[in-house]
């Protein structure tokens, strides 16, 4: 299981999926060449548990590694999702696997707050612990700074008041993916390859996200101090 954490690793982020990972691992470039606090950004792996359902089997894991004793912080991202106690959850499988024995993982009582103990842990719920959603809501709140935006939004007001029933989840993914249509439709680019840009990660090449720097728009904050936590002395 050593494999899972690589020698000099100290800090461990574990996100659901490879969106996630992607999100944050660009979320961390950016913070290291732009933070006036000395970041441990070297000493991180990014992780991905594959999913809510997985994260006991993460834990398992990386438990057993003999590298996890020189772990000092340790980071889970999870999403809120719907109808969910997001922070429950992780603090449900947080149990059972230190019922299996040490080392023991200390239990946040609170998204957002580190523990003290040793390895730090603490929980960040995206698009918030008060908010149903997932990763997608939030970075389209961050480009609610573009006008076309709001467009986005009527449009899916206006599909559900026609009585189109929307899924929630489907709902968070598909608006970032006509989000980046829209950006794309006015450019000189082949129809067949406007529909092939829909993943959440050009969102972080668009002009507007480049130009307007959003990473560090204020919709980003709580992330950002989150990954400050975890990865500042």
């Amino acid at each position: 299981m050593d494999e899972l954490i690589p020698d000099g690793i100290t800090r461990l982020l574990l996100v659901e999926g490879y969106d996630d990972e992607i999100f944050f691992r660009n979320f961390v470039d950016h913070l290291a060449t732009s933070s006036d606090t000395r970041l441990h950004e070297s000493e991180l792996a990014i992780i991905q548990y594959g999913g809510r359902t997985q994260l006991t089997l993460r834990l398992r894991e990386l438990k057993k590694a003999d590298n996890f004793e020189y772990i000092t912080h340790l980071g889970i991202v999870r999403d809120s999702d719907f109808n969910t106690d997001a922070l429950r959850s992780v603090q449900d499988r947080i149990r059972t696997v230190n019922r299996e024995g040490p080392p023991i993982i200390d239990i946040p009582d609170h998204p957002f707050m580190p523990t003290i103990g040793d390895p730090r842990v603490s929980v960040l719920i995206v698009p918030s612990a008060e908010r149903e959603g997932m990763l997608d809501d939030l970075v389209m709140d961050a480009l609610t700074v573009d006008p076309i935006a709001n467009c986005v939004h009527n449009y899916f007001d206006c599909l559900e008041e026609t009585q189109v029933a929307i899924v929630p989840e489907k709902r968070s993914k598909a608006q970032i993916r006509v989000f980046l249509i829209g950006k794309n439709v006015g450019l000189d680019t082949e129809v067949s390859g406007i529909t092939d840009r829909l993943f959440l990660s050009d969102a972080y090449e668009t002009q507007v996200w480049q130009q307007m720097d959003l990473w560090n728009s204020p919709k980003l904050a709580e992330a950002k101090t989150f990954l400050h936590q975890l990865l500042a002395d």
